[in-house]
């Protein structure tokens, strides 16, 4: 089994999320798709993901899944696991890091004889967002980058604080500034990605671009005041 059970207590459970049977080498025996979870995992997820046959003994032996480059990795956040099922006579790895998230990633793994082997990798790309993600410092930066809405919130908030700066007289633009910026400190420290970061930040956004909108001084009013 995985390296995880090796550590287990003994007789400890497992709970298992998914146990399914497919003859992924062909020689007409079925291999165990086993999805559980262990002592160890706490509340992350399922932290055993293992495909279980056996050798020409009758022992039973995992087939080894391959990591993929570091990089397919990179648009995952917070509580990362995944499920493995079977498609089209493909193993597919399924990832997930936050239930109101779009699947941010899937691999997909194909028997060539002797080994599994990564047959496609489809993942989250990066959305424009206020900031060049390339440069993103902090985790939740860099989480805003690969989902859709909260980059379209970021851009929304961005758009409704450069808008309001501009109506501000120039003594009042610093203090706008450093407020914003504590925003910012506040957003990260809130909804820092574990379980439920995809809904705080959403939150966060909504809520700072409301307060910002209302600030902001109605177009007819400030046509009036321009007005000589």
């Amino acid at each position: 089994m995985a390296k995880s059970e090796a550590r287990l207590p003994p007789e400890s459970p497992l709970y298992f999320r998914r146990l399914d049977y497919f003859d992924f080498t062909g020689d007409g025996n079925e291999e165990a798709i086993v999805v559980a979870a262990s002592c160890m995992s706490g509340t992350g997820g399922p932290d055993i993901q293992s495909i279980i046959s056996r050798d020409s003994s009758g022992q039973l032996m995992e087939l080894e899944i391959p990591d993929a480059a570091p990089e397919a990795y990179d648009s995952l956040f917070g509580n990362r696991n995944y499920d493995l099922t079977v498609q089209d006579s493909l193993l597919v790895a399924t990832y997930e890091d936050d239930r109101d998230r779009p699947t941010p990633l899937i691999i997909k793994y194909k028997w060539n004889g002797k080994r599994f082997s990564i047959a496609s990798i489809t993942k989250t790309g990066v959305f424009p967002t206020s900031y060049d993600c390339a440069k993103a410092e902090t985790e939740v930066e860099r989480a805003i980058c690969y989902v859709k809405e909260l980059a379209n919130l970021d851009l929304q908030l961005s758009a409704t604080y450069k808008s309001l700066l501009s109506e501000l007289p120039t003594a009042k633009r610093d203090a706008l500034k450093s407020e914003q910026r504590a925003w910012l400190v506040s957003r990260d420290r809130q909804c820092e990605p574990y379980k439920g970061w995809v809904g705080c930040l959403r939150d966060s956004y909504q809520e700072r671009i409301n307060e910002l909108r209302k600030r902001s001084v109605p177009q007819p009013l400030r046509a009036h005041s321009q007005k000589p």
